[in-house]
């Protein structure tokens, strides 16, 4: 958990050094891909140093991945939604990835009734799938830099008598 934790401040500290050498949809895309090749180790462990040292170091670079791609996302986000919405779209974005969080969990829990664990495992990864071909197939992919703000819509004088 401490080279998890280490991979996550690194992720945090270079972060915008690999956006802007990659670019802003790379990066967010990199980090959706490694996520599930991140699971292969955890499908193939068995007991031993060998496999806890991989897990380790396969953990350290997720979370580092995913600490780029998360704060390149929500660096996007805040460059595109305007002001007075930045606290609804984080919390648009907060409540939809930690409130799916318990709903895979019991839908992992019901699969593991029926499959054994390496298979949910398996289940769970190819999920983690699902994002990248969206992602390259959207414009994200092509994103280089942080674009502009959006210019504010002008806001209509009041007339006279309106409330």
């Amino acid at each position: 958990m401490g080279i998890g934790g280490a991979g996550s401040l690194a992720g945090a500290l270079l972060a915008p050094r690999i956006a802007a050498r990659i670019g802003i949809g790379p990066t967010i895309i990199v980090g959706f891909a490694v996520s599930p090749l991140a699971q292969i180790p955890l499908l193939l462990a068995r007991p031993g140093l060998d496999w806890q040292v991989a897990l380790a170091t396969t953990l350290g670079a997720q979370l580092f991945w995913a600490t780029v791609s998360g704060t390149t996302q929500r660096s996007l986000r805040q460059t595109l939604c305007a002001p007075r919405y930045q606290g609804r779209m984080q919390a648009a974005s907060t409540t939809v990835t930690a409130g799916s969080r318990p709903l895979a969990a019991a839908a992992a829990g019901a699969l593991a009734l029926v499959l054994d664990v390496p298979t949910v495992l398996a289940v769970g990864a190819l999920l983690q799938v699902v994002p990248v071909p969206l992602l390259l197939s959207s414009p994200i992919r092509t994103l280089r830099a942080m674009p502009a703000p959006p210019v504010p819509a002008a806001v209509p004088p009041a007339r006279e008598g309106d409330s």
